[in-house]
């Protein structure tokens, strides 16, 4: 007999009735309890999640550095980097070649932060990858501070 289950992975219990007419008809009920494992697949942790750049000003690069953490089961790959809405990429795996970390590797990386904007700083950063763990769009980095012209 199998049983297919659904949802999360960790533990599970199920009851199951079970139609047998030896000697007579009746049911039998079964409780069936198990574990989910995990699918195999990458997962990306990256590390700060959010940066405080302090006081910079407009127009000048500030070096960030992120170490992401592949702590998956299978290959990570990183195919872009950038900050939300697009207007600047760190990273393009297309024009670069993607970023691969095997499972239980870290891949330290240093993008060139410029404030856009003066004033209080909010920006997100996107990691696009193959990771099982990322929502659509990308794991976010928030970057706060201020910007002087």
């Amino acid at each position: 007999m199998s049983f297919a289950t659904k949802g999360a992975p960790g533990p599970f219990e199920k009851i199951v009735t079970i139609d047998i007419d030896i000697p007579a008809q009746q049911q039998v009920e079964a409780v069936m309890t198990g574990t989910v494992k995990e699918a195999p697949g990458a997962k990306l942790t990256v590390t700060p999640r959010k940066m405080d750049v302090g006081s910079i000003k407009q127009g000048v690069s500030k070096r960030l550095k992120l170490a992401v953490t592949n702590t998956g089961t299978l290959p990570l790959t990183i195919r872009k980097i950038f900050l939300k809405g697009g207007s600047t990429v760190y990273f393009d795996g297309v024009k670069q070649g993607d970023i691969k970390i095997g499972e239980g590797k870290t891949h330290n990386i240093e993008i060139e932060y410029i404030a856009s904007k003066p004033g209080t700083l909010k920006d997100v950063i996107l990691i696009e990858s193959n990771a099982r763990n990322a929502p659509k769009g990308g794991i976010a980095v928030m970057v706060t501070g201020k910007s002087e012209e």
